[in-house]
């Protein structure tokens, strides 16, 4: 009598367990759990404590800028960072476990935003190209897990005659050159700033990467630098615009047949007109701002890599219990 009730109760029990995975719904795992750093000439900021802190959290990957300067009078790049420091901070990120995303960092000279900037970009382009083939040389031979072969080109040639066809030329033309010095993950950083993103090709990169700061019409210019930052009026706007962003991106990937997408710089700038900084207000901001991406992107995003996470750059303790929650 006990073994029949016994047996009763173990064909019940694989029949509830069989029946509850006909509802689960799988998820697919977040790869890479990334952090960066995009501020002007950032190389400093890669260090032990920065990076046992990315640890705590959950992360597994960082994102290492190579910084450089451009002249557009001159048409002449200038390299910034030191890359003696640049190796050092891949072996450090490394034996801490954490995979690199690496790519070239362009600024006006003197450290301004580059959009808009290039009037000639014929020998622009040419230039970026030597810059990408040669980094990606150094990304091969310092084991880096991902590179992406520029940082919004797209938006440096906003204002230049027949733009989107001279980015994908490049695009194309860079990815085939790279794939020959560079093994690992070849991926794109463009931002989904403005929407030109959807009129790029992406085919044959390993990833589509974007650096992701959607923004409306709420802007802020800071006297002290002459900047303008733009961003949103509210985050429910703001949770709506990320929505769409993603949609997009998965119908990119999609029609390109690429492997998975890099969210590879995420950062919020203005809310209702004001600059997100550092204070009490801006890291409420960024915490719920984060928590949006991680939300809506998880299924749909392989790799996420946010900015201004430590505590002087506005991180905080709901901002790591966020991390934490989605990361660990």
């Amino acid at each position: 009598m006990f073994k029949e009730t016994d047996d009763l109760l173990i064909l019940l029990l694989i029949s509830l367990l069989f029946i509850s995975s006909l509802f689960h719904v799988h998820v697919k795992p977040i790869k890479f759990k990334g952090f960066g750093w995009y501020g002007y000439l950032a190389d400093e900021e890669v260090n032990e404590n920065s990076l046992e802190l990315i640890k705590s959290l959950g992360g597994n990957a960082v994102a290492i800028s190579v910084y450089y300067e451009y002249d557009p009078v001159t048409n002449e790049f200038f390299l910034l960072s030191n890359m003696t420091r640049v190796k050092e901070n891949i072996e450090l990120a490394q034996k801490r476990g954490l995979s690199v995303l690496l790519f070239p960092h362009v600024n006006k000279i003197g450290g301004a935003y580059l959009a808009n900037e290039v009037k000639k970009p014929e020998r622009y382009l040419k230039k970026a190209k030597q810059i990408s083939i040669s980094l990606a040389r150094f990304a091969e031979e310092n084991n880096v897990e991902m590179y992406a072969v520029w940082n919004e080109m797209g938006l440096s040639l906003l204002r230049v005659e027949n733009s989107t066809s001279l980015v994908n030329e490049w695009l194309q033309d860079v990815l085939m050159e790279v794939k020959k010095v560079y093994k690992g993950s070849v991926i794109t950083k463009e931002g989904v700033q403005l929407g030109l993103y959807m009129n790029y090709n992406y085919t044959g990169f390993d990833y589509l990467g974007f650096t992701f700061y959607p923004f409306t019409n709420s802007c802020y210019v800071d006297p002290s630098i002459n900047k303008s930052f733009c961003g949103v009026n509210d985050l429910k706007e703001y949770e709506e615009i990320v929505e769409e962003a993603l949609q997009n991106i998965s119908y990119l990937k999609k029609k390109f047949g690429n492997k998975g997408v890099i969210l590879a710089e995420i950062g919020i700038d203005v809310v209702n007109g004001t600059f997100v900084g550092n204070d009490e207000r801006s890291k409420e901001i960024r915490a719920k701002a984060y928590e949006i991406v991680l939300k809506k992107g998880v299924g749909i995003v392989d790799g996420f890599f946010f900015s201004k996470f430590e505590r002087e750059e506005g991180g905080c303790e709901k901002l790591y219990t966020v991390f934490r929650k989605y990361f660990r």
